[in-house]
């Protein structure tokens, strides 16, 4: 059996999924008191809101700051919105997850325990218009189940092929294992371009600092952006840079 050595071995790959009712409806011609023929075809009519926009915006932004955070902490992956993460890494990675986690989840249920109250509001603002809305709230017992926070993690193994395969099948797996081989060199090229970038802020930085005579910590500098971010070449991996200490100078 032949297996697919491809340089992953020593991370996992990592799925987020975030999911929230998104509280629209398609808005129709007859919304607006129009016949659908009297809409010009280069117009596009959008969506008809059910709930306050701050709302929907912080569901965004918890969503938004668990993929930052992940992002910051992993690798672009062979597949589509899949993350790769050094197995060392991991722990860490989803600890930070099962916080922001509990905050979408607190979010969630305090969106639903006020739900009635949501659309109440709506509808003493919008009573003119409550009829072309009431249609499209859904019952509370089904919105349990369109919010969601969670992530998968599996590990990243090559294709196997048996001895004796028949030689179309040996010949498709060696092009899937340099498919394979070169997504993985094209990630370690995008980290080492990463981090030449961070090198250069973090010497600018620094630079800066000690001309004006501020001191100098890792945390007024990039340098734990850059701690997070571990090197990946030949499987292994390592950190960088070394922790600098503070400088002489004023307090900043």
């Amino acid at each position: 059996m032949r297996r697919n050595r491809n340089g992953f071995e020593e991370m996992v790959a990592i799925q987020l999924a975030v999911r929230f009712w998104p509280g629209q409806a398609k808005l129709k011609p007859q919304d607006l008191g129009l016949n659908p023929e009297e809409v010009p075809e280069i117009f596009y009519l959008g969506n008809k809101k059910l709930y306050p926009q701050e709302i929907r915006r912080r569901f965004g932004q918890l969503s938004n700051r668990a993929r930052a955070f992940l992002n910051e902490h992993s690798y672009p992956f062979v597949m589509e919105y899949v993350r790769a993460i050094p197995k060392r890494n991991l722990a860490k990675v989803m600890e930070r997850l099962e916080a922001l986690k509990e905050e979408f989840t607190a979010e969630a249920q305090n969106f639903l325990a006020e739900y009635d109250a949501i659309r109440e509001g709506w509808w003493e603002k919008y009573q003119d218009i409550w009829e072309h809305l009431a249609p499209h709230y859904p019952p509370r017992d089904y919105l349990k189940h369109r919010f969601d926070f969670f992530w998968t993690v599996f590990e990243i193994k090559g294709a196997e092929v048996q001895e004796g395969s028949a030689p179309e099948i040996i010949e498709a797996y060696e092009r899937a294992k340099a498919e394979l081989q070169t997504r993985y060199e094209e990630m370690v090229e995008e980290a080492v371009v990463y981090l030449r970038k961070k090198v250069l802020e973090t010497v600018t930085n620094l630079s800066s600092r000690l001309k004006d005579g501020r001191i100098v910590r890792n945390d007024t500098l990039c340098v734990k952006a850059m701690c997070r971010y571990p090197c990946v070449q030949g499987g292994l991996t390592s950190t960088w840079p070394p922790s600098i200490s503070g400088a002489p100078g004023r307090r900043s």
